[in-house]
């Protein structure tokens, strides 16, 4: 296959509890979408959030796998190499519903991309995306605060009261540890998925096509609610 010919992207919540900024007391853990470049394995992009998966996680995780990465990179003070970006020819989802919403299906059909749902109780359709929740989890279990879903490897652990990061500080350690998985030899590929990126992307017939315009990009794929004009103006809420 060839470099984001198709693009899986799913949710998990992050073993880890972070803590409120200001007085950097326990919240819960959060949630994770996360984006697959299928034919490279490289991270195509990833949203990290304290709300439970919506139709907004969909569209910002989309916003990030379509977005050059250097700016976002610089701002964090990140100087690595991360080249996905641009629209998929297909996105590969499950069938839970923020993945059925109106938002999504405009944006899509607005960028000519493809949108795929998984078949149901099929569970090894979205095995590359689940095989990558897998190895961030395990970089995961070594921070401080992680939560371990095995009693017996928790052991006597306190998750809340070891919990030191944010989620500003979660998010430039996640960054980093995604690019440290491009430039690691991938055990399916036996080459680092940064290597097969440029294999795969060589092999497409044509370019990855950017956004003119990221903004506007982004708002077509954001949900949003019809209203009526009324004489008195707009009612909402």
């Amino acid at each position: 296959g060839h470099a984001f010919a198709v693009v899986q992207i799913d949710h998990t919540p992050v073993d880890v509890i972070v803590v409120d900024r200001e007085h950097r007391r326990p919240l819960q853990r959060p949630w994770l979408t996360l984006a697959i470049d299928v034919a490279s394995r490289m991270v195509a992009g990833f949203y990290l959030t304290l709300e439970a998966p919506s139709a907004v996680s969909v569209a910002l995780a989309i916003q990030h796998l379509v977005q050059p990465k250097e700016p976002w990179l610089a701002g964090l003070g990140i100087d690595a190499d991360w080249p996905t970006c641009g629209f998929p020819d297909a996105i590969h989802v499950d069938n839970a519903k923020e993945f059925r919403s109106l938002a999504l299906r405009r944006g899509a059909e607005e960028y000519g991309i493809e949108l795929i749902h998984r078949p149901v109780a099929t569970p090894h359709y979205g095995g590359h995306i689940e095989r990558l929740i897998g190895t961030m989890m395990g970089a995961v279990h070594l921070l401080p605060g992680t939560t371990f879903s095995d009693i017996d490897e928790r052991g006597d652990y306190d998750s809340a009261t070891n919990a030191v990061m944010t989620l500003d500080e979660l998010e430039p350690w996640m960054a980093l540890e995604i690019t440290r998985y491009h430039a690691d030899r991938h055990g399916a590929l036996g080459i680092p998925p940064r290597a097969a990126w440029h294999e795969t992307l060589a092999r497409r017939a044509r370019l990855v096509r950017q956004p003119h315009d990221l903004a506007g990009f982004m708002i077509d794929f954001l949900p949003s609610v019809d209203r009526q004009v009324r004489r008195d103006g707009i009612h909402l809420f």
